[in-house]
């Protein structure tokens, strides 16, 4: 069993940081390429799991693609959390 390391995760972010920043760049574009434009952006904190080797939550929504970093506080719309609700990420 692999032990889950800061250096683990440090290359998981590090291959996906450049995607979540696209995400949180581009927000607003890929909210209404998705058709979620009319909701609101929550504030949350997507917590980090014990024993995770990835630290970057992947949500797709009518096939956009949004990425999100764990342990940080973001903003996303509401039908993205309702998603990481449901599959029990939240």
């Amino acid at each position: 069993m692999a032990l889950n390391t800061s250096k683990t995760l440090e290359k998981t972010s590090t291959a996906l940081s450049g995607k979540c920043e696209e995400t949180e760049k581009n927000l607003a574009r890929l909210m209404a390429e998705a058709g979620c434009a009319d909701y609101e952006s929550v504030t949350t904190n997507i917590p980090m799991i014990p024993g995770s080797r990835d630290d970057v939550v992947f949500v797709g929504l009518n096939g956009v693609k949004f990425y999100f970093m764990r342990g940080r506080t973001v903003k996303m719309p509401e039908p993205l959390l309702d998603i990481l609700r449901n599959a029990g990420v939240m």
